[in-house]
């Protein structure tokens, strides 16, 4: 069977949307409704993310300072994106109350010099728990081609971080291994998130069929969406996702 393209999946932008009501409910469900709300950002945000490097990857009749503007500002709202794609696969882990820590493994440490370390630390380790095989969605986003494509956009948004500070910029890319001249039209924006957004389709329906064991009365779906303002307000934090 073939993959599904990205604007095939049920992440694809859709032409509208119905706020749907619900009732409290579990903790796990809440997260699903979490993820889901986080998704249909990822999906609001995407023909921007493709516009932008559509504008980035075109060179005919362009000036060479506005393709070097143009990489810069898709750099940046890669870098966007991919705080709240992290944020969307946290709520996720916390369908299964699965909590991701700040240090190493072996590191309880919280020391002032620590810190900055940690902070990077954390990215990491998001995408450690899901590659743990006893991860309930290990499957679905810890492995193959999923993971593969988790991890490189991981590196990306390292690499563009300081996209907009063309010093950092390129320490940073003389550290890296192999991509320092890697042109934008080399990474496969759409294959990349092809594969992750298949992976979060299957990770959906692994935390759907996780809600509804624990709540057969439920109706899990109705919790992905809400009237109010105030049920969006827990998404301000993915705006500033830990430290980035």
């Amino acid at each position: 069977m073939r993959n599904k393209s990205l604007y095939e999946s049920r992440w694809a932008p859709s032409q509208t949307t119905t706020p749907q009501t619900t009732t409290p409910s579990p903790s796990s469900a809440q997260e699903l409704a979490r993820f889901l709300k986080i998704v249909s950002r990822l999906r609001w945000k995407l023909p921007f993310l493709s516009e932008g490097y559509r504008l980035a990857t075109t060179r005919n009749n362009t000036s060479p300072a506005d393709i070097h503007y143009a990489e810069m500002m898709f750099k940046i709202d890669f870098h966007e994106y991919y705080a709240l794609l992290e944020r969307a696969i946290i709520h996720l882990l916390a369908v299964w109350n699965i909590t991701v820590s700040r240090y190493k493994p072996t590191d309880n440490s919280t020391t002032s010099s620590d810190r900055w370390s940690s902070n990077h630390r954390y990215h990491a380790n998001v995408l450690e728990a899901l590659e743990r095989e006893s991860c309930p969605l290990y499957v679905a986003l810890g492995t193959g081609s999923v993971r593969d494509q988790l991890r490189r956009a991981k590196q990306l948004r390292n690499q563009w971080k300081t996209a907009d500070s063309p010093e950092d910029d390129e320490q940073y890319r003389s550290a890296a291994s192999g991509d320092e001249t890697a042109s934008l039209e080399s990474y496969d924006l759409e294959g990349i998130l092809t594969s992750i957004f298949n992976g979060l389709e299957q990770g959906h329906a692994l935390a759907h069929q996780h809600v509804s064991s624990e709540n057969p009365e439920m109706e899990v779906e109705a919790a992905a969406g809400q009237d109010t303002e105030a049920d969006w307000d827990f998404i301000v934090d993915a705006m500033d996702w830990e430290a980035v």
